[in-house]
């Protein structure tokens, strides 16, 4: 390739047969930029990238938005009088269940009218095996009253099957009481705990607390 005075624009040679040579393309007339060291005459000047930005990449992920935090319900107040009624329903059973582990009992502290003497000899029972059996029997009934506190506290806390399980446990209990209530004052203090608990029960399953059971899952 030979060059033409200053200022002439690049030359080609034909290839050929005649000449042995290929085409050659032009060169960059400007290889440091531009006339007096600028841009070259065809790139605009805004144009030129520019130090600390990025090209648009159509691989590059977005940021992923932000976790929503939980919605805070608000416990109702059926909630706090079914958490109080079942608690007070199961207390007189956890008190009676200890006592009876712990305080002395002799057959002296039976009334006649309950014919525990001729029972025991019908049955040929020692009083001590049946003080062993009553002592037992209030053990599970102090066992089975914390359980359903228990599970009175989990339904406070939200837990759906919390409340199941305290409404399956009443309906076992009031049915027991109810199948073995007797007559006098005695009914009467079996029948308050019961009142309590089906209340409670209810309270569960009114329409404030079935929306915030529903909110909760």
């Amino acid at each position: 390739m030979s060059t033409g005075s200053q200022g002439e624009g690049p030359r080609y040679y034909p290839s050929g047969p005649s000449t042995g040579q290929y085409a050659q393309y032009p060169q960059n007339p400007y290889p440091h930029g531009g006339p007096q060291g600028g841009p070259p005459p065809n790139t605009p000047s805004g144009d030129a990238p520019q130090s600390g930005q990025y090209a648009y990449s159509p691989y590059s992920q977005d940021p992923a938005p932000a976790a929503e935090e939980p919605r805070q319900v608000r416990r109702p107040a059926t909630m706090i009088g079914a958490l109080v009624l079942l608690v007070l329903s199961a207390v007189p059973f956890l008190v009676f269940g200890v006592l009876g582990l712990f305080v002395p009992i002799s057959q002296d502290m039976f009334p006649p009218e309950l014919g525990l003497d001729a029972m025991l000899t019908q049955y040929n029972v020692s009083f001590d095996q049946f003080l062993q059996a009553v002592r037992l029997l209030l053990a599970l009934v102090a066992v089975l009253a914390l359980v359903y506190i228990g599970m009175a506290v989990a339904a406070f806390a939200g837990k759906s099957w919390g409340r199941i399980a305290t409404t399956a446990l009443t309906v076992l209990f009031c049915g027991f009481l109810l199948l073995n209530l007797g007559g006098g004052a005695s009914s009467l203090v079996v029948l308050a705990p019961v009142v309590l608990a089906v209340v409670g029960v209810v309270l569960m399953f009114l329409r404030p607390s079935a929306e915030w059971f529903a909110a909760r899952r």
